[in-house]
């Protein structure tokens, strides 16, 4: 079982007489443990629980959550006031977009940016997620095998070549043992049960793998339909279009690495410039009549809708890596300010 970052619900207290220690807005916070233990929470009432999946956001710093000051030593009071908060919200809405908002305010480790390096870490971001946003607009909303060749060379693809080069790609679940699923690798595919034992440990980890590749179209749909007799989750997708979920997986991740990182002693630079090109819209590279019915829909209903509502809508396209990685990368950019969150709150 993967466990996440510690985080302490603290709630305070709930009698009547209210003591000068109450000093949550609505009477519960969230604090992270590093926060919670470098700060004095004499007489509150506390709750503790591990995450058991990643992401999370304190409160800890939030101007928007507390009464008083916890004087927490890693978040130093701020010049905001959610009065002023409110009044930028209402100012910006519904149009508030990552570039309106101003760097994080009064942090003492900032470094000076060359603006051609500025522009050019925004430019790459902005490539990455944009990749990824096309990529997902021709992946499935949910794991089914087409009924027949026909309907498999009809699915939306990315590819250029269109080539029938297929691959059958497992999905996790939490109704199938590892047992099942090696017995059917092993019966309906050319792999050993070692290798099967990889496979379906590489798929309880990452939430799929690919299990066959192939040009023979009756061998995928066959394997593929073998699988999905038991019910297991299971997609027939080209190779091209898989490959690119693949990088879509390593990109996703490599932005999480970003919001870890720092440039020279400013660890919130980074966060800020995929903060701000989340919030701003996406700029295509291909053609609107490439792109599947549904996705036009979207695009009808939703005009401008920014990058981070796409991967809001395109969630359950992914699997169980990306998805709790992406969680990680929502969290950091609401981490970063009050605004940040008050602009996330108002897509």
């Amino acid at each position: 079982m993967q466990v996440g970052h510690a985080y302490l619900s603290v709630w305070l207290r709930s009698d009547l007489q209210r003591s000068s220690r109450d000093c949550a807005l609505d009477d519960s916070c969230v604090l992270c443990s590093r926060c919670f233990h470098a700060t004095d929470h004499t007489d509150h009432n506390v709750s503790f629980f591990i995450a058991q999946q990643s992401g999370g956001c304190c409160d800890c710093g939030d101007v928007g959550a507390w009464r008083v000051s916890i004087a927490c030593p890693y978040h130093p009071p701020g010049s905001e006031t959610p009065a002023s908060l409110v009044a930028y919200a209402a100012e910006h809405s519904p149009t508030l977009w990552g570039r309106d908002i101003p760097p994080v305010q009064n942090y003492p480790h900032r470094v000076p940016v060359p603006p051609e390096l500025r522009d050019s870490m925004t430019r790459t971001v902005a490539y990455a997620l944009d990749f990824v946003l096309e990529t997902l607009d021709c992946s499935p909303d949910e794991t089914s095998v087409p009924t027949g060749e026909a309907d498999l060379r009809l699915q939306p693809s990315a590819d250029p070549m269109m080539k029938d080069h297929y691959c059958v790609v497992l999905w996790n679940d939490e109704k199938h043992s590892f047992s099942e699923v090696i017995e059917l690798l092993c019966l309906h595919t050319s792999t050993s049960r070692e290798e099967a034992t990889e496979i379906a440990n590489r798929v309880d980890d990452l939430g799929r793998e690919v299990i066959e590749m192939s040009t023979d179209v009756p061998r995928v749909l066959d394997v593929a339909q073998k699988f999905a007799q038991i019910e297991l989750g299971v997609t027939v997708r080209r190779a091209y279009d898989t490959f690119r979920e693949q990088v879509v997986a390593v990109i996703i991740e490599w932005l999480l690495d970003l919001t870890r990182a720092r440039l020279g002693s400013d660890t919130l630079i980074l966060k800020e410039v995929i903060a701000e090109e989340l919030l701003d819209p996406r700029r295509r590279s291909n053609a609107m009549a490439n792109l599947p019915s549904d996705v036009l829909s979207i695009e009808t209903e939703v005009s401008d809708a920014v990058r981070i509502t796409w991967l809001y809508l395109y969630h359950t396209k992914l699997w169980k890596k990306p998805r709790l990685s992406l969680k990680e990368i929502y969290a950091a950019v609401l981490g970063l300010s009050h605004r940040h969150k008050l602009s996330v709150g108002m897509i």
